[in-house]
């Protein structure tokens, strides 16, 4: 859950002598900004290790002591010279923390880092975008009780932790410099936030975005069912624009075929559910039949009842041939139940691995 937003309404009175300094007419709104703080210093940088389609990735930067500490000092008020609506002043407010101007150097270091991995292991487009999603989502989820608003990226980078606006403000400023078009979704009603980016065909409710949640790893244009404390997005979200860069994201059809699997492989495993309950119990009575009738004809054969044993010979093998049967049924059906958990359990805890994940989810729905 994201922290409070705090503005301050600054009531300017009329001049008086009107015309001997010229006209005075103030912004409508002064959001926060960062004055670095010269001398400080900054030990124990993060080291961030996240895994990435079939390994994993490391990136390490050095950021600025003096934005930093700046950042950390900043006025995170938003002081509105004028009466403004929810929709125009949020968007200030919250553009100012992506694009304070001091964090430019900051943003330019990581990216040179995601360019590197970019470069070597030769992502497109899609997967750049997925590579940068997986660095955040990867990032510990904590709200830092010591401060009542969002974190300036610089800081969430340097802390190693963030919650759910602080993640998605670093997301969204990186996204934006390197061309995509994206934007920041504000959930008012349920006090969350994400991320959305242009895409071709995963929109999410009334924008022309695809959700990405910052707070785990999740597949980007897969919004997720309930937040972590089970509360449902049912709203719609607030649009704040960051970035209006050329670059999409072209992998939707791969995620609609990816949730498709997740819904199927789910929807069978709880199909199957009752029946493997059912059979399970009858074939405890099966078993419990075959062993009674074979612990009578044992005793007629230690008895001398060669006769009677003769005769139940023939209703021994048929209980026997029908229960070996119903085993093997049996364990078709858990094998298929099996094969849908594995598969349910891999792709939600693969979303760092789209193209994997698609290659079994296909698989899977073609069977």
């Amino acid at each position: 859950m994201w922290k409070r937003l705090l503005l301050v309404l600054v009531l300017v009175a009329a001049a008086l002598g009107a015309g001997c300094l010229g006209s005075f007419s103030p912004p409508e709104a002064v959001p926060p900004t960062i004055v670095p703080v010269e001398g400080a210093s900054l030990e124990n940088l993060p080291v961030y290790t996240f895994p990435f389609e079939d390994g994993e990735e490391t990136i390490g930067i050095d950021i600025d002591p003096t934005v930093y500490a700046g950042a950390k000092e900043a006025d995170r008020r938003l002081h509105l010279y004028k009466d403004l609506s929810e929709e125009e002043w949020i968007p200030i407010y919250y553009r100012a923390f992506v694009n304070e101007s001091r964090q430019e150097p900051f943003y330019a270091d990581l990216l040179a880092a995601f360019r590197e991995i970019r470069d070597r292991e030769g992502l497109d487009d899609d997967r750049y975008l997925e590579l940068i999603t997986v660095f955040v989502q990867s990032i510990p989820y904590k709200t830092d009780t010591s401060i009542a608003e969002p974190k300036f990226p610089i800081e969430t980078y340097g802390d190693g932790e963030g919650d759910c606006d602080d993640k998605s403000l670093l997301l969204a400023g990186l996204l934006a410099r390197e061309g995509y078009g994206v934007a920041l979704l504000y959930f008012g009603d349920e006090a969350h936030m994400a991320v959305g980016v242009r895409n071709t065909g995963c929109h999410y409710r009334n924008t022309t975005y695809a959700y990405i949640e910052t707070t785990n790893a999740s597949y980007v244009g897969l919004p997720p069912r309930t937040l972590s404390n089970g509360t449902v997005l049912s709203s719609d979200p607030l649009v704040i624009p960051v970035g209006d860069g050329p670059r999409f994201y072209a992998g939707c059809d791969q995620i609609m075929t990816i949730d498709r699997a997740l819904d199927s492989s789910l929807a069978r495993v709880e199909a199957l559910a009752p029946e493997l309950s059912a059979r399970a119990q009858e074939l405890e009575a099966e078993r419990e039949s075959l062993d009674s009738l074979g612990a009578r004809m044992t005793d007629l054969s230690r008895s001398g009842g060669i006769r009677e044993y003769n005769r139940l010979v023939p209703e021994y093998n048929r209980k026997a041939r029908d229960y070996n049967g119903a085993v093997r049924s049996y364990n078709a059906l858990l094998e298929e139940s099996r094969a849908a958990v594995d598969l349910h359990n891999y792709l939600v805890t693969h979303a760092h691995d789209r193209p994997g994940s698609y290659l079994r989810a296909q698989a899977y729905l073609a069977e």
